[in-house]
């Protein structure tokens, strides 16, 4: 696939549109600085042996999308906050409607919007983005191609465009958020994740200090591969045996199935069955909790629960339970200073994992976050 190819739009004047490059890539390059006066039209018509009509076209073309200013007879400036250094993309491979839609993308959009009051709405979004045939692809390549955008950030790992010249190419800073640590195609990504070990750990010790003696997990189906590598031991090290009978998975698209899970388990003998259970993953928590309702049990006697949340997204649970919260604010913070750094040269970058912190410790970061105005 070629590059113009991915494109929405295709330049008619090859003059025009190696001004608008040459002025482009100054500016990215720090030729050519926030707030630094243009030649006059007459000097840009001599360097680049062009029309005067030309270079206009090419000027009008750079002022639409933000590169530059015209103030009138001052002169034309280079803008004070051009899109090459100070916007970005936040690529999320479904909308809204999707069946795939989940509480992450939900807690990402509550951050995106506090973080963007602060920054005057310099991160835009683009939805549903997971394949190259997919309708906003093009727009997306037209302007990572262009220099409208500083970098980008992917919601999850683009495993379906590692072929792409997007990716290979990486003509622009890109970070994605991914949680495991093997991604074939993606391992030049500078990636910011979960650290979904510390998410299970501290489920276990909230379990332990409820006397909870037989621990249960229900994950998501996609979480199942990389919670097998790390979830007998941490199990262990808290005092649990492990029992995989006690280890379930629901898949994202069936995730009412975690329900019949939830009732399969409390069907066991009460001296067998378990009496604690962490919830992985948020999409399953309403599931889950309906069919604990059907089978009677009485939640904070019987059963102990715990359950994965993305902050800042509220707990409306319909039964008792406690929380293990990753911030997303944080992880999306942590995304943008890596991408900036990226973008001045720094490619040294280890990942980035975000550990699982409790309910009370959210409400401290709360009050240190409010308090310098996040």
């Amino acid at each position: 696939m070629s590059v113009a190819s991915t494109c929405t739009s295709t330049r008619q004047a090859p003059k025009q549109n190696g001004i608008i490059d040459k002025l482009r890539s100054a500016i990215v390059q720090g030729k050519l600085k926030p707030g630094d006066r243009l030649p006059v039209r007459t000097e840009l018509e001599i360097q680049h042996n062009a029309s005067r009509v030309t270079v206009q076209k090419a000027l009008d073309e750079l002022i639409r999308d933000g590169f530059v200013v015209s103030k009138g007879k001052l002169g034309t400036f280079i803008a004070d906050t051009p899109p090459c250094l100070n916007h970005y993309g936040l690529i999320l491979p479904f909308s809204p409607t999707h069946p795939r839609w989940t509480g992450y993308y939900d807690a990402l959009m509550l951050s995106l919007h506090e973080l963007n009051e602060s920054l005057q709405d310099q991160i835009h979004v683009y939805q549903g983005i997971n394949r190259v045939t997919d309708e906003n692809f093009p727009s997306l390549c037209d302007d990572v191609y262009a220099r409208r955008l500083a970098g980008l950030l992917f919601a999850e790992g683009p495993i379906e465009l590692t072929h792409t010249p997007l990716i290979r190419e990486q003509v622009i800073p890109m970070v994605a958020s991914m949680s495991g640590n093997h991604h074939p195609g993606l391992e030049h990504m500078v990636s910011c994740g979960f650290d979904l070990s510390s998410g299970l750990d501290l489920a276990c010790k909230i379990l332990r200090q409820h006397d909870v003696q037989r621990m249960a997990v229900i994950m998501i189906s996609t979480a199942r591969e990389p919670f097998s590598k790390f979830m007998e031991p941490i199990m262990n090290a808290n005092g649990f045996a492990y029992n995989p009978v006690f280890c379930q998975s629901a898949p994202m698209e069936h995730r009412e199935e975690a329900a019949c899970i939830a009732q399969l388990l409390m069907s066991l003998p009460k001296e067998q069955r378990p009496d604690g259970l962490y919830i992985s993953d948020d999409n399953l928590v309403p599931a889950v909790c309906r069919g604990l309702i059907k089978t009677g049990v009485k939640v904070g006697v019987e059963l102990h629960l715990v359950a994965h949340r993305n902050y800042p997204s509220q707990a409306n649970h319909i039964l008792p339970m406690h929380d293990v919260i990753f911030d997303i604010r944080q992880m999306l913070s942590i995304c943008l200073k890596r991408l900036e750094a990226k973008r001045m040269g720094d490619d040294s970058m280890k990942p980035v994992k975000i550990k699982a912190i409790r309910d009370s410790e959210i409400k401290e970061i709360k009050q240190k976050v409010d308090s310098l105005g996040f």
